[in-house]
């Protein structure tokens, strides 16, 4: 039998939800990750009707992925790979005759199995007015493919774009949020920094974007990686930019969008030359209340219950706890492991789900991120800062969000906090903000939120 898989989100909500699966799942399926990157997946079951599956990703080369663990049945499949700490868990869904449930790769992302039609996959892909026309050109700016080290065995691969004219121009660092974003931050199929990129260099401004490591040509360990790493890997970045001729260095910025944004400040702070800053839904509260807010807000705009929306909290917050608690990422994995116990000896969750579930609040990111509190970091800050959300965010809410921004920043005299009416997380015109609209939404990117951005910016850069 075969399927197709498609990916399309980057949501870091942690509703630990119950998937299913409904068909006989032996088979090859394939279909498209994040939108863009084609993975085909196996599934085998042997002659003592055991499952066992791999993973490969043709765009990515011919490397095959062995599953760790198989939990297959009439009305439910769930796998894991470890080496990518990735988990798939999900549910028939009649009425769509798909298989629909969640990817787990760091943080948690909404994924749709449909069958292969004549062994290929079919997708229907929305239309992307702003991409097609950065393609179709002109561009008034040079782009080229660059490489820089950072700490040894990663070396970032990215793209060096530079207005048409004489320069030094002033230049920024595109910070990608969570997940394993390539240089054009692509969620839901929206290749979000090659639109502000372009809104950018046309607005004079010189931009670097990278993949992150391990994820696209840049080398390094992915699954290990941490907001830590990540932000030495920002710092190589603003490095290799003021070396290049191209650039004023006395006008090197950031712009960190989600858990960029939290990178960006440290960025910030280690190094006095930055000159700027922009935070583009960057968290203002510690991780768990980030995470907690968003799991509610998310629930609320896809219309659940208030009653779910209260279990779903008490639920996290003591998983959230738990981990927060743990003298090391060691510890919090016995924990974890102990309170999975608990919920598959209460019937609260079968085994496999409750692997699934904890899984993803074990990986060294989640650790780290669990524990953030980006406010401290916050108060340094003596740059100018731009801090924008979308009113309709539901992954960082803007009221409580903005709120703790522009206390920590209350010292800063160069301060900008913006909500922008209308907006969802990945700044497009949206009607409720959740998740699940951002695919069908045409706009990658509102023209309000690129002026704001481009605007402030060039104002800060005379």
């Amino acid at each position: 039998m075969k399927k197709r898989l498609s990916l399309v989100s980057a949501v870091m909500t942690l509703v630990f939800a119950v998937p299913a699966f409904a068909e006989e799942p032996a088979g090859d399926w394939g279909g498209l990750l994040m939108g863009q990157l084609h993975i085909i997946v196996h599934v085998k079951k042997d002659d003592q009707s055991q499952y066992s599956a791999t993973l490969e990703s043709p765009d990515q080369g011919t490397f095959v992925l062995p599953a760790d663990t198989v939990t297959a049945a009439p009305d439910h499949l769930a796998f894991a790979i470890s080496r990518i700490n990735g988990s798939y868990d999900g549910q028939w869904d009649e009425t769509k005759q798909a298989w629909v449930g969640t990817w787990t790769q760091g943080q948690p992302m909404p994924l749709l199995l449909k069958r292969l039609v004549d062994g290929k996959v079919v997708a229907d892909a929305p239309k992307r007015p702003q991409e097609d026309a950065i393609t179709a050109g002109p561009r008034p700016y040079t782009v080229s493919e660059v490489a820089f080290d950072s700490v040894a065995g990663v070396k970032l691969a990215g793209t060096f774009s530079v207005p048409e004219g004489h320069g030094p121009f002033p230049a920024v660092v595109l910070i990608a949020g969570s997940g394993p974003q390539t240089r054009v931050e692509n969620v839901f199929g929206h290749k979000v920094f090659l639109v502000l990129a372009d809104a950018l260099n046309r607005a004079g401004i010189a931009v670097l974007r990278y993949d992150k490591r391990g994820i696209g040509q840049s080398t390094g360990d992915y699954a290990t990686a941490t907001t830590t790493d990540f932000t030495t890997d920002a710092i190589a970045a603003v490095n290799w930019l003021k070396a290049r001729p191209e650039v004023d260095k006395a006008h090197v910025g950031l712009i960190g969008h989600s858990e960029g944004g939290l990178i960006a400040p440290a960025v910030a702070v280690s190094d006095p030359s930055v000159g700027f800053i922009v935070l583009m839904a960057g968290p203002g509260l510690p991780g768990d209340q980030i995470l907690l807010l968003q799991q509610a807000a998310i629930a609320r705009a896809a219309g659940q219950p208030e009653a779910n929306i209260a279990g779903a909290q008490k639920f996290n917050k003591a998983a959230f706890d738990m981990i927060k608690s743990a003298q090391s990422l060691d510890d919090a994995k016995t924990k974890a492991a102990a309170m999975a116990a608990d919920l598959v000896a209460g019937g609260q969750m079968t085994q496999a789900q409750a692997d699934a579930a904890f899984a993803r609040v074990t990986t060294p990111w989640f650790y780290e991120f669990i524990r953030s509190d980006p406010r401290p970091m916050l108060e340094k800050i003596r740059v100018p800062v731009l801090a924008i959300n979308g009113a309709l965010d539901t992954q960082v809410p803007p009221k409580e969000d903005l709120t703790a921004i522009r206390d920590a920043l209350k010292n800063n005299p160069d301060t900008t906090v913006t909500e922008l009416p209308g907006l969802n997380h990945i700044f497009q015109t949206a009607t409720t903000g959740a998740p699940s609209e951002y695919e069908g939404i045409e706009e990658t990117m509102a023209p309000t939120a690129l002026k704001a951005i481009t605007d402030w910016v060039k104002a800060h850069t005379r």
